[in-house]
């Protein structure tokens, strides 16, 4: 499972750069594409906040501390900060009543 989405995302990402490569170069606003696309996602987290501890600072926190602990592994040590806080997050919301 892990080999065809990583070979899916690879294979989208290979794809995607060389039909980008076919746009002309005179088409403008293009370059805001991911920016909104990211844009977009963010709004979508913040709309989906419960009582729990958000997403977005979930993830700041967990790139600053790598940021200081581990400087020269700083992407690794923030994803793995931050699997192991929606870990702890999940667990501990799985506990909680549900309201209804």
């Amino acid at each position: 499972m892990q080999f065809f989405l990583h070979a899916y995302w690879a294979g989208s990402a290979t794809v995607g750069a060389l039909l980008g490569s076919l746009v002309p170069e005179g088409v403008t606003g293009l370059d805001f594409a991911l920016t909104a696309l990211f844009t977009v996602l963010v709004l979508d987290a913040l709309r989906d906040l419960r009582d729990d501890l958000p997403t977005p600072p979930l993830a700041l926190v967990s790139a600053l501390v790598a940021r200081v602990v581990l400087p020269g592994q700083m992407l690794l040590g923030a994803f793995a900060l931050f699997t192991a806080g929606l870990l702890v997050r999940q667990l501990m919301t799985a506990r909680r009543p549900s309201r209804a």
